[in-house]
Formats: C-alpha cells, structure tokens, sequence
C-alpha cells in the first residue's frame, strides 16, 4: 500500500548511501525508515538546543 506522507528527495555520493544501508540492514530497517529517524533525531537535538519550533513557524515554511 503507498504512503500517503510527502516525499524528499536527496542527492549524495554512493558511500554514503552504501553506509546507510549497512546500518538500516543492522537495524533491520528500511533506508527510508532509518532516514526519517535520523531527521526526527536531529530535530529533536535541534528542538533542544535552541527551542521548539511553533506552530507559526512551520506556517510560514509551509508559504515560503
């Protein structure tokens, strides 16, 4: 069944990529389920550092 969740799409050298599957396959992860932790991760850390991002905020990254 498709996802019905937005889509990125990146681009980086193959090493990198190769990297990723290693450890999604460690895991037992898909790539793009590894990715989004990782994202969720850094946002997190993020969030921490210098405050959570509003609801105002994510409007205007929406329009902008």
């Amino acid at each position: 069944m498709p996802s019905d969740k937005p889509q990125i799409l990146i681009r980086t050298d193959k090493e990198l990529i190769e990297k990723l599957d290693i450890i999604a396959k460690r895991q037992n992860r898909s790539r793009a389920n590894l990715a989004e932790t990782i994202l969720k991760d850094f946002i997190e850390q993020y969030e921490k550092e210098h405050g959570r991002i509003n609801s105002a905020e994510l409007s205007v990254s929406k329009t902008g």
